[in-house]
């Protein structure tokens, strides 16, 4: 283990101010749509308290991607025609998109690129959720999809300095990506995606899902088919080209995540067929 590179990442982790900001109303928003109490004028209330945030939500909603038909001219009437969960999902994307929207260097990702996986990643697991009867979850596992891989911008740079350590190792000890991140450095994304997300205040759900999407057998039982859904969906799209980096070609499908979600061979198939009308989806909010 590089113990310089181990106490640079403490370092950021315990400055919390070092850590990617998201702007307030996005966590209160996520956590309020959790309140089975809430009204949606309370919501609608939260978040037009932020100019630039409301109109970029307006944006989406009246994108092909979201729009139901009529034009949609304000918060209350976004929530109304399109339901509390799926207005949450704007605002993360709002929220999330300038920290994602960036060149993430060592994992050889441009500019975009983790912005559009995620993207990818969670129109794939709300379709799984759909798919499956799981429609009280399709907005959860939407959202971590987005934020899957948010630990990557924070240690980016470590990786690239540490890349060539972590393949060896992941050739010579055939373990995972993530595996040899931690042996390396001290920790992986995951691990430090989810100090990301305590940072937010989010659910312990959505911590589960960046902590634990590629072994989501670990995770804690509570969360395993969140987990396993998002794990799929990734792995999907990574073999469909999408989010590839230098650590793209290092993940495989988890049987047991199959096993949970109750997909089958044709189910994962007919997913993998759909790749090139989902980007075609996606491409409206990029």
């Amino acid at each position: 283990m590089d113990q310089n590179i181990k106490q640079r990442i403490e370092t950021i982790i315990s400055n919390i101010d070092q850590l990617p900001p998201l702007p307030e109303v996005a966590s209160r928003v996520i956590n309020m749509v959790n309140d089975p109490d809430v009204s949606f004028k309370q919501v609608a209330q939260e978040i037009s308290k932020n100019q630039a945030m409301t109109t970029n939500i307006l944006k989406l909603c009246n994108s092909a991607y979201f729009s139901k038909g009529n034009e949609i001219i304000s918060i209350d009437r976004a929530i109304v025609t399109l339901g509390l969960k799926e207005v949450k999902d704007i605002v993360l994307l709002v929220a999330a998109k300038p920290i994602l929207d960036k060149p993430v260097i060592g994992y050889d990702l441009g500019q975009g690129d983790l912005w559009k996986q995620g993207l990818a990643v969670a129109t794939m697991s709300r379709d799984i959720a759909m798919g499956k009867k799981r429609k009280d979850i399709a907005d959860v596992v939407f959202t971590g999809g987005i934020i899957h891989n948010v630990g990557k911008v924070v240690i980016a740079l470590f990786v690239q300095q540490a890349f060539k350590q972590i393949i060896d190792l992941v050739q010579t000890q055939s373990i995972t990506f993530p595996q040899a991140e931690k042996e390396i450095m001290g920790y992986n994304h995951q691990e430090v995606g989810e100090k990301i997300l305590e940072k937010w205040n989010f659910p312990p759900v959505l911590r589960s899902i960046v902590r634990y999407y590629q072994e989501p057998e670990n995770a804690p039982e509570a969360h395993r088919l969140e987990v396993s859904i998002v794990h799929i969906a990734n792995a999907i799209c990574l073999m469909g080209g999408i989010g590839i980096g230098s650590d793209g070609l290092f993940h495989e499908i988890n049987d047991r995540a199959i096993k949970k979600t109750g997909l089958t061979q044709a189910d994962l198939e007919g997913l993998y067929a759909r790749m090139p009308d989902l980007l075609k989806q996606i491409m409206d909010l990029q």
